[in-house]
């Protein structure tokens, strides 16, 4: 499995995103989303990685996830290799933002909203009440039973064919891990609130970064929504497939700052 491939899961549970195009002006619109991402309004989470991996991630959700923030500072060794990242992605209504914040670089991308509706069109009433489980769920995940983070109770799942396991608390990944051969990523949640008052600056980029030209999103993404920490399902950059985050973070791709995209829907390991 392509180290960035795995990592990508592990970020994950991490998620599915939305938010506004003003770059940080203005006010968070509160309006609830037709389809919820998360089952929490506005949370902070603060997740440690553990096993191959170090370093920490910040997961920030405002409006049942319609804005995100997932902020990672980690390294991790892979086959005799180590990596650094310093990275931090944004869904901000109808802008997503992936920037390396080693860089200063880099990229804004037009966010579908209709794109979750469509993901979740074909959901029961009962699926779109925890949407991060449904998603879970028909992507082959298998519930195998009880997990306590920060003396919540999760349910944990496990996704078979991809070495993973997240741990889901109100539709947001608490602990996830990803087994790569005699390797084990993993990312806990050590911080948690949920009655967080986000504020409209928390999902505009770095006044000092440096912004390519907007990128078009086309395709559905596959596997886990949008992990995050936590959990990821937000899709990838110009087609590109995303894997079950964070976080968001389903367990998102963690960036090699190449400008890929970080957490699928799930939220949680990074996504």
């Amino acid at each position: 499995m392509p180290t960035r491939f795995a990592l990508s899961l592990l970020v994950t549970a991490v998620v599915v995103l939305s938010a506004c195009s003003s770059e940080g002006s203005g006010d968070l619109d509160m309006t609830p989303p037709n389809i919820k991402i998360y089952n929490v309004e506005n949370a902070r989470i603060v997740y440690e990685y553990g096993g191959a991996a170090s370093g920490s991630k910040t997961h920030i959700i405002a409006n049942y996830g319609r804005y995100q923030s997932q902020l990672d500072k980690m390294s991790f060794e892979m086959s005799g290799m180590k990596q650094d990242v310093h990275q931090l992605d944004l869904i901000s209504d109808t802008t997503q933002y992936t920037i390396n914040l080693d860089t200063k670089e880099g990229t804004r991308a037009h966010y579908d909203l209709s794109r979750i509706e469509a993901m979740a069109a074909d959901f029961t009433e009962e699926e779109k009440k925890n949407f991060q489980e449904a998603f879970l769920l028909r992507s082959q995940a298998v519930k195998i039973g009880k997990d306590t983070v920060l003396d919540k109770e999760c349910d944990l799942y496990e996704l078979p064919m991809m070495g993973m396991r997240i741990s889901l608390w109100n539709g947001l990944t608490l602990r996830s891990s990803i087994t790569m051969g005699e390797q084990e990523l993993t990312m806990t949640a050590v911080e948690l609130d949920d009655s967080f008052s986000p504020k409209a600056d928390m999902f505009a980029p770095p006044k000092d970064v440096k912004l390519s030209e907007p990128k078009m999103m086309n395709g559905m993404p596959e596997g886990h929504p949008p992990v995050g920490g936590g959990d990821d399902p937000h899709g990838g950059m110009d087609g590109e497939e995303v894997s079950p985050g964070n976080p968001h973070a389903s367990p998102g791709n963690p960036h090699a700052g190449d400008g890929s995209q970080a957490h699928p829907p799930m939220q949680g390991s990074g996504n």
